[in-house]
């Protein structure tokens, strides 16, 4: 390696190694993304592992508990189509 005019030291970059990376990459993140379209078709995606809702909206399957600031429980059931409760 050898200084450039900053004085740091200049690193030759591998384009193999770099795409091998990228494209792991890539494939992890397909795999999520596969993964998130799938569950977003059955289960609310406002819904946390929690059974929380973490909507800024109203919508009907909310159940608020008199903790103050508590996010309220997801009373919605994964097994329907939940966009109809939102309240737009």
């Amino acid at each position: 390696m050898t200084p450039d005019k900053s004085g740091m030291a200049e690193q030759r970059i591998d384009k193999r190694r770099y795409q091998a990376s990228l494209d792991r990459l890539y494939d992890i993140f397909k795999g999520m993304s596969n993964t998130a379209d799938e569950v977003s078709q059955w289960r609310c995606p406002y819904k946390n592992v929690e059974s929380r809702c973490t909507a800024k909206f109203s919508c009907r399957n909310q159940y608020f508990t008199n903790i103050p600031d508590d996010l309220p429980v997801c009373t919605g059931s994964d097994k329907l189509d939940y966009r109809s409760a939102w309240e737009v």
